[in-house]
């Protein structure tokens, strides 16, 4: 039986899984971030990512050789560049016609409603929606990077609660749980001592994201800052939906929106304000959990790739050993 290879590159991790054509999941590898290609050393990082996880994969798999049915990724970012530098990697794994290099949210989509029409929103370090309709037109949305954009995501949800702790911290805002939870954080007396953490250069964008669950952690406790702030992040991420929902049509379907990506770990917070914007604005439209992460999104793609049809016995094996995915979280 054939191999296929399906490989989840985000801003923090690249999740690379191997499977059976049945659907059965040998083994998955873990690598660090592939993405921001234009900074220092970053295109050998993105290869050597690419390679570790694969490697990784291989190795969990029993396979020291393997040649794949088909490939398919899903890579933040999504460039003409990284595409071709993760084909330098993989180009003595299978043949190029079956190799197949998306942009995450395709994957998140593919994962996220089951492949079902509808839009998938990525709130993890960055954010960015994909609409997919029935006859199979796609609309993006988001995906500006930090500067331009990422509104309603980890990144700019952390810088939103430093913002808050000074403030409170102060006397120019609301106190907030946010001030001590930092200090625990860091393990400091002093705001000024988590000043000099954030200020250090020894932490990344990924670094500063990890901070959001600050927020999810003080909304659940009841703060009204944090709750503020997770609301914000729900319109901004609910609009991403509502502007992708409309450049495709969804007139003969009720449109699946799901989520990805870490911020929506917070639960209700976030959630209920999201859920309320999106199904007031798209007619008809299913707020649900993801179906599958957007790892075996990219599983579901490489299958379909290699000609494999998604029965009730293929996405059973997928869930009997999924669980080798999810030990890599």
């Amino acid at each position: 039986m054939g191999y296929v290879l399906a490989v989840d590159g985000g801003q923090t991790t690249t999740l690379s899984v191997i499977a059976r054509l049945d659907g059965t999941i040998l083994g998955a590898g873990l690598g660090g971030p592939a993405n921001h290609l234009h900074e220092e050393g970053a295109k050998e990082r993105c290869k050597k990512s690419i390679r570790d996880s694969l490697q990784g994969a291989m190795k969990e798999a029993g396979l020291t050789e393997v040649a794949f049915e088909h490939v398919a990724l899903g890579m933040t970012g999504g460039t003409p560049l990284m595409r071709s530098l993760v084909w330098e990697v993989l180009q003595d794994y299978v043949d190029e016609d079956h190799f197949q290099f998306e942009h995450d949210s395709v994957t998140a989509w593919a994962g996220g409603t089951g492949g079902k029409p509808g839009v998938v929103v990525i709130g993890g370090t960055g954010s960015v929606a994909l609409a997919v309709d029935s006859r199979g037109n796609r609309a993006r949305i988001g995906g500006w990077g930090y500067i331009m954009g990422d509104e309603g995501s980890a990144y700019q949800i952390a810088l939103m609660a430093l913002s808050a702790a000074t403030k409170g911290y102060e006397g120019r805002g609301p106190e907030t749980i946010l001030t001590k939870a930092l200090l625990e954080y860091f393990n400091v007396d002093d705001l000024w001592d988590v000043h000099a953490k954030i200020y250090s250069g020894d932490m990344d964008r990924s670094d500063i994201a990890r901070l959001s669950k600050l927020v999810g952690d003080g909304a659940n406790k009841g703060d009204a800052v944090c709750l503020t702030i997770l609301s914000h992040a729900a319109h901004e991420l609910a609009q991403l939906v509502i502007a992708a929902a409309k450049k495709v049509d969804f007139s003969d379907v009720s449109p699946v929106i799901s989520t990805a990506g870490g911020v929506w770990k917070a639960g209700l917070p976030i959630w209920k304000p999201f859920e309320l914007e999106v199904t007031a604005a798209i007619e008809n439209a299913q707020v649900v959990e993801p179906v599958y992460p957007p790892s075996i999104g990219a599983l579901i793609l490489a299958l379909k790739g290699a000609g494999v049809e998604i029965t009730t016995d293929v996405t059973d094996n997928i869930e009997k050993t999924r669980a080798i995915i999810e030990r890599k979280k």
